[in-house]
């Protein structure tokens, strides 16, 4: 089941309309060993093999940087990057602490009808949609094969998988368990279903 989230600021955040996407830097971190933090998990899925071997893009270069620099150095999350820009989310993005962040891809979104994504040139549909795809947990391999987390939002995310083919809410993960410098990154072959 998924782990509430307790902390008063963030809860005050969140029920603000005019500030949906603030206060989630630092929440429910994810504990670390006595020795230290564990080693670096390897990313999972079958396109994590197509990702740049060096430079902007590569795992390398994402695990340096924050997850919207990240995001913006894809060539296959150019629709996620803007979708951040109409929900003037940039801060907040460059703030988050021990998040993941579903990404859908570009070919994700261009499978939306024409209504939902003029819905996405909003602010306010942009700010919705981010809110449902981040959740305030540190999400690893094993943390993806049979439970449901509740996102920003307050939508349901339903994980299911083993081996390389996981899933979030029916969506494919297709490179997953990227580690960024403040988050981690997980691409998706479509927007993910939502439960309430």
């Amino acid at each position: 089941m998924p782990r509430p989230t307790t902390r008063p600021a963030l809860l005050a955040v969140l029920a603000l309309a005019l500030v949906p996407l603030a206060g989630c830097a630092g929440a429910d971190k994810s504990p670390v060993a006595a020795g230290g933090p564990p080693p670096p998990e390897k990313p999972v899925g079958q396109s994590c093999a197509a990702l740049p071997a060096d430079g902007p893009g590569s795992l390398d270069s994402m695990g340096g940087i924050p997850v919207l620099s990240a995001i913006e150095q894809s060539k296959d999350l150019t629709a996620l990057a803007r979708l951040v820009k109409t929900a003037k989310a940039k801060d907040v993005f460059d703030s988050m602490d021990n998040v993941t962040v579903f990404a859908p891809d570009d070919a994700a979104f261009a499978k939306l009808p024409d209504d939902q994504r003029k819905a996405l040139d909003t602010q306010p549909g942009a700010s919705d949609l981010l809110r449902k795809l981040i959740v305030v947990r540190d999400l690893k391999k094993n943390d993806l094969t049979d439970e449901a987390y509740t996102s920003l939002q307050g939508a349901v995310l339903k994980a299911t998988g083993t081996g390389d083919d996981y899933r979030i809410g029916g969506a494919r993960v297709l490179c997953g368990s990227i580690r960024t410098s403040n988050a981690r990154l997980a691409t998706l072959d479509q927007i993910p279903a939502f439960g309430g």
